[in-house]
Protein backbone atom coordinates (compact mmCIF):
# COMPACT_ATOMS: atom_id res chain seq x y z
CA UNK A 1 0.00 0.00 0.00
CA UNK A 2 2.72 2.48 1.00
CA UNK A 3 4.54 2.16 -2.31
CA UNK A 4 1.30 2.78 -4.15
CA UNK A 5 0.34 5.83 -2.12
CA UNK A 6 3.82 7.22 -2.53
CA UNK A 7 3.15 7.76 -6.23
CA UNK A 8 0.68 10.61 -5.64
CA UNK A 9 1.77 14.21 -5.42
CA UNK A 10 0.80 17.40 -3.63
CA UNK A 11 -1.76 18.85 -6.05
CA UNK A 12 -5.41 19.13 -5.02
CA UNK A 13 -8.12 18.37 -7.60
CA UNK A 14 -11.12 20.65 -7.87
CA UNK A 15 -13.73 19.63 -5.29
CA UNK A 16 -17.47 19.96 -5.74
CA UNK A 17 -17.91 21.15 -2.16
CA UNK A 18 -15.83 22.40 0.75
CA UNK A 19 -13.57 19.87 2.41
CA UNK A 20 -14.60 19.05 5.99
CA UNK A 21 -12.75 21.14 8.56
CA UNK A 22 -10.47 19.41 11.03
CA UNK A 23 -9.52 20.69 14.46
CA UNK A 24 -6.25 22.61 14.67
CA UNK A 25 -3.54 22.08 17.27
CA UNK A 26 0.07 22.98 17.98
CA UNK A 27 2.97 21.06 19.45
CA UNK A 28 3.35 23.54 22.31
CA UNK A 29 -0.36 23.79 23.02
CA UNK A 30 -0.52 27.44 21.98
CA UNK A 31 -3.59 28.76 20.21
CA UNK A 32 -3.47 29.06 16.42
CA UNK A 33 -5.57 30.64 13.70
CA UNK A 34 -4.34 28.07 11.18
CA UNK A 35 -7.06 25.85 9.74
CA UNK A 36 -6.93 22.31 8.44
CA UNK A 37 -9.32 20.61 6.05
CA UNK A 38 -9.50 17.09 4.71
CA UNK A 39 -11.78 14.33 3.58
CA UNK A 40 -12.19 11.03 1.80
CA UNK A 41 -14.35 10.84 -1.30
CA UNK A 42 -15.45 8.17 -3.75
CA UNK A 43 -17.15 10.62 -6.13
CA UNK A 44 -14.48 13.22 -6.86
CA UNK A 45 -15.42 15.41 -3.91
CA UNK A 46 -19.18 15.53 -4.37
CA UNK A 47 -19.47 13.93 -0.93
CA UNK A 48 -17.19 12.72 1.84
CA UNK A 49 -17.32 9.66 4.06
CA UNK A 50 -15.36 7.67 6.61
CA UNK A 51 -16.16 4.07 5.65
CA UNK A 52 -15.79 2.45 2.25
CA UNK A 53 -15.73 -0.96 0.63
CA UNK A 54 -12.57 -2.94 0.01
CA UNK A 55 -12.29 -2.10 -3.69
CA UNK A 56 -13.81 1.40 -3.92
CA UNK A 57 -11.41 3.88 -5.60
CA UNK A 58 -10.89 6.78 -3.20
CA UNK A 59 -9.47 10.29 -3.13
CA UNK A 60 -7.96 11.53 0.12
CA UNK A 61 -7.38 15.26 -0.11
CA UNK A 62 -6.49 17.97 2.34
CA UNK A 63 -5.71 21.65 2.64
CA UNK A 64 -3.85 23.78 5.16
CA UNK A 65 -4.77 27.42 5.65
CA UNK A 66 -1.68 28.80 7.34
CA UNK A 67 -1.72 31.65 9.83
CA UNK A 68 -1.77 35.03 8.08
CA UNK A 69 1.59 35.99 9.54
CA UNK A 70 3.12 32.82 8.07
CA UNK A 71 2.20 33.56 4.45
CA UNK A 72 5.32 34.00 2.27
CA UNK A 73 7.59 32.59 4.97
CA UNK A 74 9.69 29.49 4.39
CA UNK A 75 8.34 26.34 5.95
CA UNK A 76 7.63 22.64 5.53
CA UNK A 77 4.50 20.59 4.90
CA UNK A 78 4.08 17.22 6.61
CA UNK A 79 1.86 14.18 6.07
CA UNK A 80 1.68 11.58 8.83
CA UNK A 81 -0.33 8.39 8.41
CA UNK A 82 -1.41 5.76 10.90
CA UNK A 83 -2.47 2.40 9.48
CA UNK A 84 -3.50 0.03 12.22
CA UNK A 85 -0.66 0.18 14.74
CA UNK A 86 1.85 1.47 12.18
CA UNK A 87 2.81 5.16 12.26
CA UNK A 88 4.53 6.67 9.24
CA UNK A 89 5.48 9.94 7.60
CA UNK A 90 5.81 10.74 3.91
CA UNK A 91 9.20 12.01 2.87
CA UNK A 92 10.08 14.39 0.06
CA UNK A 93 10.44 11.53 -2.45
CA UNK A 94 6.93 10.26 -1.74
CA UNK A 95 7.94 7.25 0.31
CA UNK A 96 6.34 6.41 3.66
CA UNK A 97 8.78 5.70 6.47
CA UNK A 98 8.30 4.44 10.02
CA UNK A 99 8.07 7.24 12.58
CA UNK A 100 8.86 7.06 16.29
CA UNK A 101 6.78 10.17 17.18
CA UNK A 102 9.97 12.13 17.82
CA UNK A 103 9.66 15.53 16.12
CA UNK A 104 13.40 15.52 15.53
CA UNK A 105 13.04 12.55 13.16
CA UNK A 106 9.96 13.80 11.32
CA UNK A 107 10.69 14.55 7.65
CA UNK A 108 8.69 16.88 5.43
CA UNK A 109 6.64 15.78 2.45
CA UNK A 110 7.28 19.21 0.94
CA UNK A 111 10.39 20.80 2.48
CA UNK A 112 11.70 24.36 2.37
CA UNK A 113 8.81 25.93 0.47
CA UNK A 114 7.46 29.44 0.56
CA UNK A 115 4.10 29.05 2.24
CA UNK A 116 0.98 30.22 0.42
CA UNK A 117 -2.14 31.22 2.30
CA UNK A 118 -3.66 27.90 1.30
CA UNK A 119 -1.59 24.76 0.83
CA UNK A 120 -3.43 21.90 -0.95
CA UNK A 121 -2.39 18.29 -0.41
CA UNK A 122 -3.32 15.06 -2.14
CA UNK A 123 -2.70 11.91 -0.14
CA UNK A 124 -4.48 9.37 -2.35
CA UNK A 125 -5.82 9.82 -5.88
CA UNK A 126 -8.41 7.34 -7.20
CA UNK A 127 -6.92 4.38 -5.33
CA UNK A 128 -8.80 1.38 -3.85
CA UNK A 129 -7.25 1.07 -0.40
CA UNK A 130 -8.31 -2.51 0.32
CA UNK A 131 -6.13 -4.15 -2.35
CA UNK A 132 -3.37 -1.68 -1.45
CA UNK A 133 -3.06 -3.13 2.05
CA UNK A 134 -5.67 -1.40 4.22
CA UNK A 135 -8.35 -4.13 4.17
CA UNK A 136 -10.16 -4.27 7.50
CA UNK A 137 -8.13 -1.37 8.91
CA UNK A 138 -8.60 2.31 9.67
CA UNK A 139 -6.27 4.76 7.95
CA UNK A 140 -5.76 8.07 9.77
CA UNK A 141 -3.95 10.95 8.06
CA UNK A 142 -2.63 14.01 9.88
CA UNK A 143 -1.56 17.21 8.10
CA UNK A 144 0.99 19.64 9.53
CA UNK A 145 3.31 22.51 8.77
CA UNK A 146 6.01 24.56 10.38
CA UNK A 147 7.69 27.86 9.53
CA UNK A 148 10.85 29.77 10.30
CA UNK A 149 8.50 32.47 11.62
CA UNK A 150 7.70 30.24 14.61
CA UNK A 151 10.84 28.26 15.48
CA UNK A 152 10.22 25.05 17.42
CA UNK A 153 6.47 25.05 16.75
CA UNK A 154 4.46 22.57 14.71
CA UNK A 155 0.94 23.34 13.51
CA UNK A 156 -1.16 20.26 12.78
CA UNK A 157 -4.62 18.78 12.46
CA UNK A 158 -5.55 17.64 15.94
CA UNK A 159 -8.12 15.31 14.43
CA UNK A 160 -7.10 13.17 11.45
CA UNK A 161 -8.69 12.45 8.12
CA UNK A 162 -9.92 8.96 9.02
CA UNK A 163 -11.32 6.21 6.84
CA UNK A 164 -12.21 2.59 7.58
CA UNK A 165 -11.81 0.09 4.77
CA UNK A 166 -13.88 -3.06 4.44
CA UNK A 167 -12.45 -6.53 4.20
CA UNK A 168 -12.02 -8.37 0.93
CA UNK A 169 -15.12 -10.08 -0.41
CA UNK A 170 -15.03 -13.87 0.01
CA UNK A 171 -13.38 -15.73 -2.80
CA UNK A 172 -15.63 -17.69 -5.14
CA UNK A 173 -15.91 -21.30 -3.93
CA UNK A 174 -13.91 -23.74 -6.03
CA UNK A 175 -17.07 -25.77 -6.54
CA UNK A 176 -18.84 -22.80 -8.13
CA UNK A 177 -15.94 -22.27 -10.53
CA UNK A 178 -16.00 -25.93 -11.54
CA UNK A 179 -19.76 -25.90 -11.95
CA UNK A 180 -19.78 -22.73 -14.02
CA UNK A 181 -16.92 -23.74 -16.29
CA UNK A 182 -17.38 -27.50 -16.65
CA UNK A 183 -20.78 -28.71 -15.42
CA UNK A 184 -23.61 -26.30 -16.17
CA UNK A 185 -23.58 -26.30 -19.97
CA UNK A 186 -21.72 -29.55 -20.56
CA UNK A 187 -23.74 -31.83 -18.26
CA UNK A 188 -26.78 -30.21 -16.65
CA UNK A 189 -28.16 -28.32 -19.65
CA UNK A 190 -27.05 -30.87 -22.23
CA UNK A 191 -28.20 -34.02 -20.42
CA UNK A 192 -29.85 -33.63 -17.02
CA UNK A 193 -32.65 -31.21 -17.87
CA UNK A 194 -34.10 -33.70 -20.35
CA UNK A 195 -35.62 -35.52 -17.35
CA UNK A 196 -34.67 -33.73 -14.11
CA UNK A 197 -37.10 -30.81 -14.33
CA UNK A 198 -40.51 -30.12 -12.86
CA UNK A 199 -43.00 -32.25 -14.80
CA UNK A 200 -40.21 -34.31 -16.35
CA UNK A 201 -39.65 -38.05 -16.15
CA UNK A 202 -37.49 -37.51 -13.04
CA UNK A 203 -39.73 -34.74 -11.70
CA UNK A 204 -40.38 -36.68 -8.50
CA UNK A 205 -36.73 -36.82 -7.46
CA UNK A 206 -34.96 -34.32 -5.18
CA UNK A 207 -32.67 -33.34 -8.04
CA UNK A 208 -34.68 -30.85 -10.10
CA UNK A 209 -33.03 -28.29 -12.35
CA UNK A 210 -34.30 -25.37 -14.43
CA UNK A 211 -33.49 -24.84 -18.08
CA UNK A 212 -31.10 -22.13 -19.22
CA UNK A 213 -33.68 -19.55 -20.35
CA UNK A 214 -34.88 -19.22 -16.73
CA UNK A 215 -33.68 -16.27 -14.69
CA UNK A 216 -30.69 -17.10 -12.45
CA UNK A 217 -30.68 -20.65 -13.79
CA UNK A 218 -26.97 -21.12 -13.12
CA UNK A 219 -27.19 -20.12 -9.45
CA UNK A 220 -30.41 -22.08 -8.95
CA UNK A 221 -28.98 -25.26 -10.42
CA UNK A 222 -25.68 -24.87 -8.59
CA UNK A 223 -27.49 -24.58 -5.27
CA UNK A 224 -29.63 -27.60 -6.18
CA UNK A 225 -26.68 -29.85 -6.90
CA UNK A 226 -24.76 -28.66 -3.82
CA UNK A 227 -27.77 -29.35 -1.62
CA UNK A 228 -28.12 -32.83 -3.15
CA UNK A 229 -24.47 -33.67 -2.54
CA UNK A 230 -24.47 -32.40 1.03
CA UNK A 231 -27.92 -33.23 2.34
CA UNK A 232 -29.46 -36.13 0.42
CA UNK A 233 -28.49 -39.47 2.02
CA UNK A 234 -25.56 -40.89 0.07
CA UNK A 235 -26.02 -38.02 -2.38
CA UNK A 236 -22.33 -37.61 -3.14
CA UNK A 237 -22.11 -41.24 -4.30
CA UNK A 238 -25.46 -41.38 -6.06
CA UNK A 239 -24.75 -38.29 -8.17
CA UNK A 240 -21.69 -40.09 -9.56
CA UNK A 241 -23.13 -43.59 -9.91
CA UNK A 242 -26.46 -42.78 -11.53
CA UNK A 243 -25.03 -40.94 -14.59
CA UNK A 244 -23.03 -44.13 -15.21
CA UNK A 245 -26.33 -45.97 -15.58
CA UNK A 246 -26.48 -47.56 -12.12
CA UNK A 247 -30.16 -47.66 -11.01
CA UNK A 248 -30.78 -44.78 -13.39
CA UNK A 249 -33.84 -44.78 -15.63
CA UNK A 250 -32.05 -42.36 -17.92
CA UNK A 251 -29.37 -44.92 -18.68
CA UNK A 252 -25.70 -44.12 -19.15
CA UNK A 253 -25.03 -40.40 -19.48
CA UNK A 254 -21.38 -40.25 -18.44
CA UNK A 255 -18.68 -42.82 -19.02
CA UNK A 256 -16.25 -43.49 -16.21
CA UNK A 257 -12.90 -41.98 -17.18
CA UNK A 258 -14.42 -39.37 -19.47
CA UNK A 259 -13.61 -35.69 -19.07
CA UNK A 260 -17.19 -34.86 -18.09
CA UNK A 261 -17.26 -37.60 -15.45
CA UNK A 262 -13.94 -36.39 -14.02
CA UNK A 263 -15.28 -32.84 -13.86
CA UNK A 264 -18.38 -34.05 -12.02
CA UNK A 265 -16.19 -35.99 -9.60
CA UNK A 266 -14.07 -32.87 -9.04
CA UNK A 267 -17.24 -30.91 -8.28
CA UNK A 268 -18.36 -33.45 -5.69
CA UNK A 269 -14.95 -33.42 -4.00
CA UNK A 270 -14.88 -29.62 -3.95
CA UNK A 271 -18.37 -29.39 -2.42
CA UNK A 272 -17.49 -31.92 0.28
CA UNK A 273 -14.34 -30.04 1.29
CA UNK A 274 -15.89 -26.56 1.41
Amino acid sequence: MLATIAMVGLALPTLAQQLPELTAATATGANTSAKFFGGVSADNGASFGNSFDFDTPLDITGSIQVEESHVNTVGNLYIVAQLGEQLLFRDATGNYLEWDMNLATLQAASPDKTLASNEPLTVVDDLPLGPAGAAGLTLSVFLAYDTIAAPGELFYSGAPIAVSIGTAPPAEPASLTIYTQSISAQIVQLRCVVCHVSGGVAGGTPLLYVRSPAANFLTTNYNTIVNYIKNVPNGSNRILSKPQGQAHSGGVQLQSGSTDFQNLSDLVNAVLTE
